[in-house]
C-alpha cells in the first residue's frame, strides 16, 4: 500500500492536483492507483497488438 500511496502523491504532484483530505486519501489511492493501472494495461495491450499484428502480416 505504501507504493501506491506514492504512486499517487508524485501523480498528484506531477500535475498539481488538490491534495485529498485525509479522510479521502484511500480512496484517492485507489482511484488513482486503478486509473494508472488502466492506462498501463491499455498501453501494453496495444504496443502487444502491433506485435502481433506487424510479426503476422
Amino acid at each position: 500500500m505504501k507504493l501506491l500511496a506514492w504512486l499517487t502523491e508524485t501523480f498528484i504532484a506531477t500535475f498539481g492536483i488538490t491534495h485529498p483530505r485525509p479522510d479521502q486519501q484511500r480512496m484517492a489511492n485507489l482511484l488513482i492507483g486503478g486509473l494508472l493501472l488502466g492506462v498501463l494495461l491499455v498501453v501494453f495491450g496495444v504496443i502487444g497488438f502491433l506485435v502481433f499484428a506487424a510479426s503476422h502480416h
